[in-house]
């Protein structure tokens, strides 16, 4: 475990002194590169789990890092997987199946700090017959709530919400969408806080049908037997990207993305849909263009014949108190080349070669009414190759009172990481946070968990060997 004290005085927003507390781990030996998951704090330690087959271990963390105990624990057979793992302030939960003969079982365990079991349920059992039953996994933003549905032929054909708070079953269904086509016009499945599913669809995000566009929505609780469901006309644009967010506290449902006027290669603007969550018929649809600066900022200099943004992806929406929000859009690519060596591999497959770019961050603050606030780019260059990314992007940390982005400047051993930070009105200011160079870290920036408003965790794994590097402001 090391420990490093940084400060600087910082004038961005004021004359306050900002300093953070850096310490680093013991380490941690992988099964393989990617199977683990922070659960953050968890009673007083930092927990950390290494996932097995049928198995996991656990890593305790005190608040200087050091390992304090670890504990192993089985599931039910040697056919037991783990489906996730969901953490909470004092305990945490392990949702998994079992199988034997014709039966697939879902299962919870609920544990404490100390990795106890306190509780267990069967949620559901169903019969397997010549074909495994798929599910997929959401949980509600309070992480109270998750949802489980059965995905068949790539359609949604049952679901159950369950609550862990409560340690009940709120509802289990068998659903038909009618001429939804999952294929193609699924989007997205969101489970709220109080258990009700939201299903979103898009039909005809053509061109040559645009008059046609339109968003499905289907919700579902506990207190109806069928959905309640309503169309949201899109005639005027086809949709690049979105991004859609449950607000639990105002009861809407957002969705928010990116517009293109011509084609869906490039985008033009910010589309704005919010729904009554009560009353779906009850909507709102507003759209937004980009100012001449943002496009000057992200092109290099101002040509009124290049009005579009393009590679972008919306990452994030942060609701903000006075009922706005705050869009993040990323612009990134990736190119597939062949392989330099050799064009075949042992079996006779080409083999290529996967080069990652992770650039610029858009920001757009919207107004409750759907209009623009202000538009900012944040300049980033980030290359990896083969990776898959995973120390590229950057991590978002949410305080009342301010935002910080955190990002590796380059994907490399040796390394800076730097940190956008940005107030409400727009003020925002960039300065170098760490080092890693002769500290034999490489960060996980975008895997990183925030464990309190001035605390967050970020992983670092270099081959199978992880640590943890936690950060306080």
């Amino acid at each position: 475990m090391r420990t490093l004290i940084l400060g600087w005085i910082f004038f961005g927003f004021s004359n306050q002194i900002w300093s953070q507390v850096i310490t680093v781990s013991d380490e941690i030996n992988l099964k393989t590169e990617f199977l683990y998951d922070i659960l953050g704090k968890v009673g007083e330690n930092i927990l950390v789990v290494r996932d097995g087959v049928n198995e996991f271990d656990v890593h305790a963390f005190n608040k200087d890092m050091s390992t304090t105990w670890t504990a192993e624990e089985e599931l039910d057979s040697r056919r037991s997987r783990i489906i996730n793992i969901v953490p909470q302030e004092d305990r945490f939960h392990v949702v998994y199946s079992d199988e034997w003969k014709d039966t697939m079982a879902i299962k919870v365990r609920e544990y404490n700090p100390k990795v106890n079991v306190t509780f267990t349920d069967t949620l559901l059992i169903v019969k397997k017959g010549l074909i495994r039953p798929k599910f997929r996994f959401v949980k509600s933003e309070d992480r109270n709530v998750f949802l489980m549905t059965e995905v068949e032929n790539d359609k949604i054909v049952s679901a159950f919400a369950y609550n862990l708070k409560e340690r009940r079953l709120l509802w289990n269904g068998n659903f038909e969408f009618g001429n939804m086509n999952f294929h193609d016009e699924y989007r997205k499945t969101i489970i709220t806080d109080d258990g009700a599913m939201y299903v979103v669809f898009e039909k005809d995000n053509f061109r040559h049908r645009k008059e046609d566009h339109s968003m499905e929505i289907f919700r579902f609780d506990q207190y109806n037997t069928i959905f309640t469901q309503t169309s949201i006309p899109l005639p005027d644009f086809i949709t690049y990207d979105a991004y859609f967010k449950y607000d639990n506290i105002n009861q809407q449902l957002l969705i928010i993305g990116l517009y293109s006027d011509r084609n869906t290669g490039n985008t033009d603007g910010i589309y704005h849909a919010l729904l009554n969550g009560n009353n779906l018929s009850d909507y709102r649809v507003t759209t937004l263009s980009y100012d001449n600066e943002l496009i000057a900022d992200f092109h290099g200099k101002y040509n009124p014949k290049r009005e579009s943004l393009y590679n972008l992806d919306v990452q994030d929406l942060v609701l903000r108190q006075d009922g706005g929000v705050l869009l993040l859009a990323e612009e990134n690519k990736e190119y597939e080349r062949l392989a330099y060596g050799g064009r075949r591999d042992y079996y006779g497959s080409t083999r290529f070669s996967v080069d990652y770019y992770y650039e610029d961050l858009v920001l757009i603050s919207i107004n409750e009414d759907g209009s623009s606030h202000w538009q900012k780019l944040l300049p980033k260059r980030q290359y990896s190759n083969d990776d898959e990314a995973v120390y590229s992007s950057y991590f978002l940390f949410k305080n009342p009172s301010y935002l910080r982005i955190l990002y590796n400047d380059e994907i490399r051993n040796e390394n800076t990481v730097s940190e956008y930070i940005l107030n409400g009105k727009g003020d925002i200011t960039r300065r170098s946070l760490m080092s890693t160079d002769n500290q034999r870290l490489k960060l996980q920036i975008k895997n990183a968990i925030q464990i309190s408003a001035n605390q967050l965790v970020v992983p670092s794994v270099r081959g199978k060997r992880l640590k943890l590097v936690r950060l306080v402001y």
